[in-house]
């Protein structure tokens, strides 16, 4: 199965399928005490962090066909920076 994890200093972790269903959401002491609203912020954007990490690693396996077909749309700034990061070397072409 292709996944997308994402990480913040306080102990969030997320983990998400492709299109972004959620598989896992690990919250520390430390990340409650972010608050409610602060705590909600920062998930929701690990999660979309993680998305566009396993749909971008759905494209690399599937091909952008594949996953228009499926009704998987990448957020193209999220891919850039995404790239931009990935040492060629992991990268499937």
């Amino acid at each position: 199965m292709i996944t997308g994890h994402a990480h913040h200093a306080t102990g969030i972790s997320i983990e998400v399928g492709v299109g972004g269903g959620m598989r896992a959401v690990t919250l520390t002491e430390r990340s409650m005490r972010l608050g409610r609203a602060a705590l909600a912020d920062e998930i929701l954007t690990l999660v979309r962090i993680a998305t566009a990490r396993a749909n971008e690693r759905a494209r690399h396996a599937l091909g952008d066909e594949h996953l228009e077909t499926l009704g998987i749309h990448l957020d193209a700034e999220l891919t850039e920076e995404i790239e931009s990061t990935t040492p060629e070397s992991w990268m499937v072409r």
